[in-house]
């Protein structure tokens, strides 16, 4: 009995501790210990480091990491943007007929090369002939009284009505007739500049009406791109901006220039339109092909550039790079902090931290700790 009255009391005396002391869950003790234990991990790691180091510097059998340097040099960086535009050609052209009449002939074939002038169809004309020959008699009759009365006015015979009657006939008919010549010269469809056939819309013996299609002409020696660019570079991109054209389907590149900027921003996309010539001396180039541009915003010509994987960053997102420095025993390596500037390509320009002379760690950079020994060998 007196072992169980013992035992009451302290559970009683437990449960009393548990009500009135700070109450403590499992999460708290866990959150303590995990706290502790990193703690100490720590602590562990930064001591290991230590001996590893001490270690390294009295085992002479031990081999040192092999790794590559080269030595930083100034040089020119570009960054570039990429945008898409269409081969255009001015001379590109459909030829349409001004005068009605049957087609007599058709000249030239389609893919065939014409010079500028060169007839490329005839359209009958045969009823403007005849009207031409009537004038031209007419014009005969004119020109022979106005003469005439010509000599008569200058003898003072005659009066100035009947010679302003003459002189007003031989004109008018003189502009009749230059009229009809004009016609008869548009029945005759002439390439207004050289180029090559591309199409050939009617077939000899239709039937022509002004405003119907006959030719499309095409010279592709002069050809460029349009594209729309983004008014965010509206102060960066001028006329004599750098440019690289590339073709896809060709597997082209062409470095060029921008030769015309458009001065008005279009509303609905918030771009500009830019011109880059292109030569064409193959004939490559087609209207509407796609084209791949590469336009320069940013250019230094002396500035330090390296590889972007060599590039690395602290758990605070501050850049880094490895350099080696000569030591007692050969080449240590040095974690230097950058400030990293532009990247285009595999390349990243660095506006600090680094100088020309330093040696870069190449080969090996993503294996190697601040401080360490390293061998260096050629790569």
């Amino acid at each position: 009995m007196k072992a169980k009255h013992s035992y009451l009391i302290a559970l009683l005396t437990l449960l009393v501790a548990a009500c009135g002391g700070k109450k403590e869950t499992s999460f708290d003790k866990l959150i303590a210990q995990r706290d502790s234990l990193m703690s100490e991990q720590t602590e562990l790691n930064k001591k290991l480091e230590e001996v590893d180091d001490k270690i390294a510097k009295l085992d002479t059998t031990r081999k040192k990491l092999k790794v590559t340097a080269f030595e930083l040099q100034p040089t020119s960086f570009s960054h570039y943007f990429d945008i898409y535009g269409n081969v255009e050609a001015d001379e590109n052209i459909q030829i349409y007929a001004q005068s009605s009449g049957e087609i007599l002939s058709i000249n030239v074939k389609e893919g065939q090369e014409v010079k500028a002038g060169q007839v490329l169809m005839r359209i009958d004309s045969e009823v403007l002939q005849r009207n031409k020959e009537q004038v031209q008699t007419q014009l005969k009759l004119a020109n022979d009284v106005y003469e005439k009365q010509q000599r008569l006015w200058d003898k003072n015979i005659g009066t100035e009505v009947q010679f302003l009657e003459a002189k007003n006939n031989k004109e008018s008919l003189e502009k009749q007739l230059a009229g009809i010549n004009a016609q008869i010269d548009m029945s005759i469809i002439k390439a207004p500049f050289s180029g090559v056939i591309d199409d050939i819309f009617p077939k000899r013996g239709e039937m022509a009406s002004p405003g119907m299609p006959l030719v499309r002409l095409v010279n592709l020696n002069s050809v460029y791109i349009n594209a729309d660019v983004s008014e965010r570079y509206v102060s960066t991109v001028k006329s004599g901006t750098k440019v690289k054209v590339r073709f896809p389907e060709l597997d082209i590149e062409i470095d060029t220039t921008v030769v015309l900027t458009g001065q008005y921003i279009n509303p609905n996309n918030r771009t500009f339109t830019i011109r880059v010539n292109v030569p064409n001396k193959e004939g490559l180039l087609k209207p509407n092909l796609l084209a791949r541009l590469k336009i320069e915003d940013f250019n230094a010509d002396s500035t330090i550039v390296i590889p972007n994987g060599l590039v690395q960053q602290t758990p605070s997102g501050e850049n880094f790079v490895y350099l080696l420095k000569p030591s007692s025993e050969g080449h240590q390596t040095k974690r230097v902090l950058i400030d990293a500037g532009m990247s285009y390509g595999n390349k990243t320009m660095v506006k600090s931290g680094i100088e020309p002379g330093d040696l870069l760690l190449n080969k090996g950079a993503r294996s190697v700790k601040d401080g360490q020994e390293v061998q260096l060998v050629k790569g």
